[in-house]
């Protein structure tokens, strides 16, 4: 990024500003709290040179939404294939931040974040699938294309329907926010002979306060992992219950193993 003359005119202005506003609040603070409040302070007026100059900045969010322990759910004696489509798998969405101003005034400032919401779902659903069933292999080829998957007992199709992030503000004069997203899927089960046995559609939501981070390895998710982890709470929980999966199951797991 390129900045012409003219805001490096804003540039010096803010820059004074903020070195005025530092010194006036460090006087009254203890060391530790003036550090934090000088780095504070100079995000606020990077941001702030970046937006009178007409700049915008694009940041990549790291999502790891697995679980730091695999879930406790039942097990299944069942083979089962998972797809995922070049289209989930690729799945980001570009989303400007929008700030919280007085009286819950939306603020925009030109910086965007992009979220990998293909990548961490994929993640985070290979890992449920290991733990739901005996085995679990990812499949090369789709389901319903391929017209042959017998050698598994069934073939999962995870799909991105919606993907919504937003900042909520106060309506009070210091406005503050949090983030809130809502994504969506439909799963879709096929059986051996590559008909659809089910589409179970889960929505999963997360809200979050702003954090501040400065380091490049923080994990902050703005919200978005939890809601990825809720959707798929939702399915693992909701999954046994529905009447097309209690037929399949009841056709695919052996007499044997029913009663174990």
């Amino acid at each position: 990024m390129i900045l012409a003359e003219q805001p490096k005119k804003v540039t010096s202005v803010a820059h004074g500003f903020f070195k005025l506003f530092v010194l006036s609040r460090s006087r009254q603070l203890p060391k530790n709290a003036q550090i934090m409040t000088i780095r504070f302070h100079f995000i606020i007026t990077t941001v702030f040179i970046l937006f009178l100059a007409g700049c915008s900045i694009e940041h990549t969010l790291k999502l790891d939404a697995r679980l730091p322990i695999p879930p406790a759910v039942k097990q299944y004696p069942l083979y089962v294939g998972v797809y995922y489509s070049p289209e989930f798998i690729d799945y980001t969405k570009k989303i400007e931040l929008i700030g919280c101003g007085p009286n819950g005034r939306r603020d925009r400032f030109g910086i965007f974040f992009a979220f990998p919401i293909g990548t961490a779902t994929r993640d985070l659903f290979d890992q449920i699938i290991a733990n739901m069933f005996k085995t679990a292999t990812i499949m090369s080829i789709s389901p319903h294309s391929s017209g042959n998957v017998q050698s598994v007992d069934g073939v999962f199709e995870p799909r991105i329907e919606s993907f919504t992030w937003d900042t909520l503000c106060t309506k009070d004069y210091f406005s503050t926010g949090q983030f809130s997203t809502t994504v969506s899927y439909v799963i879709d089960l096929y059986d051996p002979e590559s008909h659809l046995v089910l589409s179970m559609h889960v929505e999963g939501r997360g809200v979050e306060k702003p954090k501040l981070c400065f380091q490049d390895s923080c994990n902050v998710s703005v919200g978005v992992k939890q809601a990825i982890q809720d959707a798929m709470a939702k399915f693992m929980t909701d999954f046994e219950e529905q009447s097309e999966v209690k037929l399949w199951l009841e056709t695919r797991i052996p007499v044997s193993d029913k009663h174990k």
